[in-house]
């Protein structure tokens, strides 16, 4: 393993934050050869990676926000170095690495990670807003080319390069007829095609190809790039389609400092707040919002007022009862009373080809049309071809409907159990967030929900007559093919402020680091006097980018109850911390309620699933009064945590490994008494749904022994 090289990487991984102007940002002149590194370099930097490097260290001016970063940052680094070395948690003492590079480097990331080791922030000084400038990420986006698709209509593709160290379009075949593009930029422009790179100076023609499915090119647009001008020319197009590249922050500077934002959170003091009190206001290494009122939002406890939110956030009216239940995915759509819109965000597990998923689509494209920007995120690994299909036609046709398809990938050299997490790490993020021309039409949507038929209807409709859709159906076990009706829960919130705030959030996620999916934290504690007017916090979670934050904040929570804890969720498979709260809570009194699904038939993997839960039954049934959600063909699949009747928490966050170990999560939690009575009858409701559960379970030896493995308890 090539310590030198591993150094530099660490090294330069935190450079960007030193503010060295015009650094050229390509770690390939630092490792030459490696595969990570095939960036082609451009001439446009004015010092290196090793000069920004030194002067960050050198660097005693950041502010409190930008040592909060860093400390992640460095965090992040030192796990590298150990994947790439073998010390530490991989088990070679780092003193054996007889490198004094290595050594140097290695204390001083850690003197940087040091605050990452405490569970809450000290506050710090400072107010109101701000916004970040660092370059620290690497930035990659796709743009997908279809050479049949719209061929007269003027294409404009933005590119971020905010806050970048690195900037990767990749250009992606979209169909399947070849496609040549050609044109000028502004300033020079790398290519990397067939595994050779290119640089194209300022002003000088360039031209690529893409042939065949999934064709793809690399372009890397240098620091002074801000425009190019192209055509798409094919056998069906010869005059061309034009294309624009543009760089984000430069044509639109209002949506770059909407990126950029963070947030200054007053702590109140801990003299007067209880345990629950001081657990919500408290800043820790998990991303959030500082609280802000939770206003009036509407409650979607039923499946087609969840599914209608999303259509009315988009199209201004909700569908009919009538038009739903005729399941035709070419049903007329009424965009009289449709809102103008700035900006679009939708992630989610899944996007399905199904009548729910096409719905949405066409919804999106009614705006795309109009040159909203759309950005949608995610789980490539959930995506059937046809699923894909669908959401990469729309991109190719509107470039400024921009996909994300998250995967993660495990570093070089990384233990088994990482190299297999690659195969079921997903993102988990769910939020629609449709942001107005008029405040007032605003809207942000959270919970639970995917797009995904099994939300909307009880049994798959027949989509035969339509060959781009996918026929979902009823399967078990390890199928993409999967069909449940979920029953589910989100919250819609229209305060225009709330709604900012939220999507601002989520931009965190949209522009991380595209190598580790490592985010900007979106908020610093300041020291507050009094209580904060606000009553709600949003949360996001990247487990294995901060610390688990997100296990130690449910960890406190659960230790914060004094009386009374009621739960809906379907996955019971507690981590050994959570366990411990659990323990904690139990031996002090407190009266943990759950309605769960126990037997989770249909989902996948849901035998493995099944045993977890049983393993969950078999331990807390005699201390825990656990009830199975028990509609008819229905599994549940609602987040809802609630303590000692005043705090809600309403998430994506599952009970199991895999939400605080493997998965992004998002939700808002709630400390207001008014707030919990409006969620009390939407519990009450899973309550009579909802059976006791029998303790005397049985689970095969096989599952037993298997789930002694830590590794496979966190899979799932």
């Amino acid at each position: 393993m090539n310590v030198r090289a591993s150094v530099i990487s660490a090294l330069f991984g935190l450079a960007a934050l030193a503010g060295c102007a015009g650094a050229d940002s390509n770690a390939c002149d630092l490792l030459p050869g490696q595969e990570a590194c095939a960036r082609p370099s451009l001439a446009d930097g004015t010092s290196g990676p090793r000069v920004a490097a030194a002067q960050f260290f050198g660097n005693t001016g950041t502010s409190d926000y930008e040592r909060r970063f860093l400390a992640l940052l460095a965090q992040n680094q030192l796990g590298v170095m150990d994947r790439a070395n073998g010390t530490g948690p991989f088990g070679r003492n780092r003193r054996d690495v007889l490198d004094h590079d290595f050594q140097a480097s290695y204390t001083r990331l850690q003197r940087l990670a040091g605050p990452v080791s405490s569970a809450h922030l000290p506050p710090a000084g400072g107010s109101g807003e701000g916004h970040f400038g660092g370059r620290w990420r690497t930035s990659r986006q796709t743009l997908y080319i279809d050479a049949a698709a719209r061929p007269s209509a003027h294409k404009t593709f933005d590119f971020s390069g905010l806050q970048a160290r690195s900037t990767e379009i990749v250009v992606r075949q979209a169909g399947k007829q070849p496609a040549d593009i050609e044109g000028t930029c502004d300033g020079p422009l790398a290519i990397r095609e067939a595994g050779a790179s290119r640089t194209i100076p300022a002003g000088a023609a360039f031209r690529f190809r893409l042939l065949g499915e999934d064709g793809t090119a690399s372009l890397f647009p240098g620091d002074s790039l801000n425009r190019c001008t192209a055509r798409i020319r094919s056998s069906l197009a010869p005059a061309g389609t034009p294309l624009t590249i543009r760089r984000e922050e430069t044509a639109d500077p209002a949506l770059a400092s909407f990126d950029s934002r963070y947030q200054h959170c007053p702590v109140p003091s801990g003299a007067g707040l209880d345990a629950l009190e001081r657990a919500f206001y408290a800043s820790r290494w998990l991303s959030q919002t500082c609280a802000l009122p939770i206003g009036e939002p509407r409650l979607l406890r039923k499946s087609r007022d969840g599914f209608n939110a999303k259509v009315e956030a988009l199209m201004g009216a909700p569908l009919s009862d009538a038009a739903i239940d005729k399941g035709d995915p070419d049903l007329p759509l009424d965009f009289s009373k449709a809102p103008t819109l700035k900006l679009i965000y939708l992630s989610s597990l899944e996007f399905k080809a199904d009548f729910s998923g096409c719905i949405i689509e066409r919804l999106i494209r009614h705006h795309a049309a109009l040159g909203t920007k759309v950005r949608i995120m995610v789980t490539d690994v959930l995506e059937r071809d046809k699923d894909d299909a669908m959401l990469r036609r729309l991109a190719a046709e509107f470039p400024n409907v921009e996909l994300q398809e998250y995967r993660w990938r495990a570093d070089h050299g990384a233990p088994i159990d990482e190299q297999i997490s690659q195969l079921h790490k997903t993102h988990h993020i769910k939020m629609l967030a449709t942001l107005a021309q008029d405040p007032a039409r605003s809207r942000v949507i959270i919970g639970g929900r995917n797009i995904h038929d099994g939300f909307l209807f009880h049994q798959p409709i027949d989509l035969s007559r339509y060959p781009d859709l996918e026929q979902y159906g009823k399967t078990d076990g390890f199928s993409l093919n999967y069909y449940s009706n979920w029953s589910d829960f989100d919250i819609e919130f229209t305060d225009s402020a709330t709604v900012d705030t939220l999507a601002a959030h989520l931009s965190t996620i949209w522009l991380r680091d595209a190598d580790t999916n490592l985010a900007r934290p979106f908020s610093i504690p300041v020291r507050g006097h009094g209580r904060p007017p606000g009553n709600a916090r949003h949360f996001i979670s990247v487990p294995y980018e901060d610390g688990h934050a997100l296990e130690g904040y449910f960890v406190e929570l659960v230790d914060a109850a004094r009386h009374h804890i009621q739960i809906v969720n379907p996955y019971l498979n507690l981590t050994p911390s959570l366990a411990q709260a659990f323990d904690r809570a139990l031996a002090r009194g407190v009266k943990i309620d759950i309605v769960g699904r126990i037997d989770l038939k249909g989902d996948i993997g849901g035998k493995f699933l099944t045993a977890l839960n049983k393993l969950f039954v078999e331990k807390y049934g005699d201390r825990i009064n656990i009830r199975e959600f028990k509609a008819p063909d229905v599994v549940l699949h609602s987040k809802i945590m609630m303590i000692d009747e005043r705090l809600v928490a309403v998430s994506s966050v599952n009970l199991n490994n895999r939400s605080f170990f493997h998965d992004s999560e998002n939700g808002m939690t709630v400390l207001d008494p008014a707030f919990y009575l409006r969620m009390k009858p939407i519990y009450d409701d899973y309550l009579a749904h909802s059976n006791p559960v029998a303790t005397n379970v049985t689970i095969p030896w096989a599952y037993r022994l298997l789930f002694d493995e830590a590794w496979v308890r966190q899979a799932f």
